[in-house]
């Protein structure tokens, strides 16, 4: 099939890359309408305050303020942040509590949301702000959830006995661990902990709202969840969804950030109350305290094993940090512990998470969204056990992983293709596997491997309904619409490829329209790596429909069978006779300016929903160097081998990966959102205070895209967006422990960690 094949497979420049480049693209921020006014929120400096008073009266008689909003202000309607619960089948669901208002009576974390106010301009806001003042009853405070559980501790929510938001056990559970265990020639238990990380996006949030003289509401904002969230915005102002327009600009990056509201209830009450446009744009600071984390987890992790290297059971306790509000908590506790149950073939599994509030920032959506917490134990108790019994790790893997055919994280839904063999032997030939590594020294070097699979959408989890619409334009160019927000993953031109593929016609000749409720079909959202695998398939099934219609007409002008044409690159030929075709254009012209009673305007609309679910696998190579006197890890390279069925643009599919390593090696060696055990207050709020990597950081970097086509995907693609997020961290821990053999169980695996681990190890080996 692959010669058949002139677009898809192809390294294409992005659509969008001309508009990014030269700085015409429009981003939330540059969105300026006339008269608008600026909205800011007052946040609060303590972590845990009930709040007795707040007096406006100063900030509402400086000039240039329009209005001046607080709890009284906005609908008294608890409401969940995330906008996935629009989504999400009933047994999910019940995780996502309502348990915060658009502006809060009580803080329950420093930087949480009192009151706001919109005026003329951006300084006399600020001055405003300041004009504000607030009566609080400072509460007794909890930054962590193993303290928050405590009898004693202070109660955040009426609603939470102990502060846990979500007890929630998994739902897949198999078997029964205790025989599994009783079976096991060894046990291996350990506990390990994520930290909690910030997206990181360059593009802050932003967001503008107008009511127009209709009623009609208009949000301009980032967004990765369109349609859900401007259910999300109707049922808060009591409004029917027709009369709600979202439009989503270019995006400046999201990782998951864009999933659950941020600005915009705030910034619709303001536009509302003052019956005037209002714009709203978060600081670098605001970014870090009042949108969603990466949820820190504890997770204590039991695999049984029997001398001969079988898995007889698993088993994952997790306490996860939820933040002030629940948001998603639920679901990404789901996927944790899914995770770490569906990856190796085991007859008994089991897990439980408890969801706890404490007086800090919000988690919610990220990249991996549960993957990375589940992999970063589970991949180094897999290393643990080899160990344990003399196997070789990557042996030990590529004995126990799962395989074609087998169970997925849903038990009733097969993988429907497995290509972890082909993955982990390309990946381990590539950086040297065998390679005898210096361990003598002040700088001594290790490897270490993990291996993780990535869902492709969320069926039969979510709703997985999706829409595509193409239509042929008078010059044989085309216009396909999709709702699917380009974050940076370049979906917008894998999905124009396929377009292009199926319909016959030149890359450059599909125009592509996204991003606006007004114009496109429902789609539920870019998440759960979905986007190229489900509505890469309604795309390519519209432009099929198109492109049937396309050749019935041309068909009737060069007099032969419809079944005798084909298109390709803008030509309709008859097979066999290059010679004897028309073009495309010609065809498409003819049909909207025909004046034989005949006319049509060709197009093709699928409305696609898949029964189907084809997981990506994948297996990651870290080789280190740790200095055992300064105790710093220095990563010097990484291999990532990835089974993406097929690449509808491998050199999009290659930055996927690219990117996600970066950022993984910043999650697992230097970011850390930093708390103060005290006041609250987060200490690393910018670049400057928390560390993500930069060029001179980076190690060499290989990718390996094994390409298996599946019969569900569009031209056989699997996911890619997350996936490789998953594997970096574990991979890194197993080969400091390579290397210096110490097993750091704390993320981020700073210097600090490493030497203490140095140093008890030798205070051990001289007792």
């Amino acid at each position: 099939m692959d010669g058949d094949l002139s677009i898809v497979g192809k390294r294409l420049p992005r659509p969008d890359t001309a508009e990014k480049a030269t700085g015409a693209a429009l981003y939330s921020t540059d969105i300026n309408l006339p008269g608008a006014l600026i909205g800011k929120v007052l946040r609060s400096p303590l972590p845990h305050a009930r709040i007795l008073k707040i007096d406006k009266t100063k900030a509402e008689v400086l000039p240039g303020v329009k209005a001046v909003i607080t709890f009284e202000d906005v609908p008294k309607r608890l409401y969940n942040i995330s906008a996935l619960d629009i989504i999400a089948t009933e047994r999910i669901v019940k995780g996502f509590k309502k348990d915060q208002y658009v502006l809060t009576d009580k803080a329950r974390h420093v930087g949480d949301a009192v009151a706001a106010v919109a005026a003329s301009n951006e300084s006399i806001a600020e001055a405003a702000l300041e004009l504000i003042h607030v009566e609080y009853e400072e509460l007794p405070a909890v930054f962590g959830p193993e303290e928050a559980m405590k009898p004693d501790a202070p109660r955040i929510h009426d609603s939470a006995d102990n502060n846990i938001a979500w007890y929630q056990p998994l739902p897949t559970n198999v078997g029964d661990v205790k025989k599994g265990f009783d079976e096991a020639d060894y046990i291996i238990e350990e506990t390990f902990r994520t930290s909690k990380s910030i997206h990181c996006q360059l593009e802050p949030t932003a967001c503008m709202a107008r009511f127009d003289s209709s009623g009609k509401l208009t949000i301009w904002s980032s967004s990765q969840e369109v349609f859900p969230k401007r259910r999300k915005i109707a049922e808060l102002f009591d409004m029917r969804e027709g009369m709600i327009r979202w439009i989503t600009p270019h995006v400046g990056g999201v990782f998951g950030n864009g999933i659950g509201l941020r600005a915009e209830p705030v910034c619709v009450a303001l536009a509302k109350k003052t019956g005037m446009p209002v714009k709203m744009q978060y600081s670098r600071e605001e970014q870090f305290i009042a949108t969603e984390t990466r949820h820190p987890v504890i997770l204590t992790g039991k695999i049984g094993v029997t001398k001969d290297g079988s898995i007889t059971a698993l088993q994952v306790n997790v306490i996860m940090d939820a933040g002030a509000y629940i948001s998603c908590s639920s679901a990404v506790a789901n996927n944790v512990m899914a995770r770490f149950a569906w990856l190796y073939r085991c007859p008994n599994t089991r897990g439980e998470v408890n969801i706890v509030y404490t007086n800090t920032p919000v988690a919610g959506a990220f990249r991996g969204f549960g993957n990375p917490q589940a992999m970063w134990a589970l991949e180094q108790l897999i290393d643990m056990a080899s160990e344990r019994i003399g196997m070789e790790p990557m042996e030990f893997r590529l004995l126990n992983h799962r395989r074609t055919g087998d169970p997925s994280w849903i038990p009733h839904v097969p993988i429907e293709n497995c290509a972890f063999d082909e993955c982990i032997k390309l990946g381990a030939d590539s950086i040297g596997w065998k390679d005898e590594m210096k361990k003598e020294g002040a700088k001594r070097q290790g490897m270490g491997m993990a291996i993780i699979m990535q869902v492709s959408g969320t069926f039969p989890i979510n709703l997985e309904h999706t829409n595509a619409f193409i239509k042929l334009n008078e010059d044989g160019s085309a216009s396909l619409m999709v709702s699917a927000c380009d974050m940076g993953q370049g979906i917008l031109g894998a999905l124009g490829q396929i377009a292009a593929e199926e319909l016959g016609l030149c890359p450059e000749d599909i125009h592509l329209v996204s991003g606006d409720t007004d114009i496109t079909m429902f789609d539920p959202g870019q998440h759960g790596s979905r986007s190229c695998y489900v509505m890469g398939n309604a795309v390519m099934k519209a432009a099929r429909q198109a492109k049937v219609k396309l050749l019935e007409r041309a068909a009737k002008t060069l007099e032969v069978s419809s079944d005798d044409l084909e298109a390709r690159e803008g030509w309709i030929n008859v097979k066999g006779s290059p010679d004897k075709g028309i073009s495309i254009a010609d065809v498409a012209r003819d049909a909207i300016y025909n004046f034989k009673g005949e006319s049509l305007n060709i197009s093709g609309k699928c409305s696609w929903e898949p029964r189907s679910n084809s997981p990506s696998c994948q297996a990651a190579f870290a080789h280190v160097e740790v200095d055992v006197d300064t105790a710093e890890v220095k990563v010097l390279k990484i291999v990532l081998a990835h089974d993406i069925g097929r690449a509808i643009n491998p050199m999009t599919v290659e930055g996927q990966l690219e990117g996600a390593i970066v950022q993984s090696i910043g999650y697992c060696l230097s970011e850390a959102f930093r708390i103060n055990q005290n006041s609250g207050i987060i200490e690393s709020d910018n670049f400057t205070t928390y560390k993500i990597p930069s060029a001179p950081d980076l190690p060499k970097i290989k990718v390996i895209l094994v390409e298996q086509p599946v019969a569900s995907g569009p031209f056989g693609a699997k996911s890619v967006g997350e996936a490789g997020m998953n594997a970096i961290a574990p991979a890194i821990g197993n080969a400091v422990y390579d290397a210096v053999s110490v097993r750091i169980r704390d993320l981020p695996i700073t210097p600090e960690k490493v030497l203490g681990a140095l140093l008890e190890k030798k205070r051990d080996c001289s007792i």
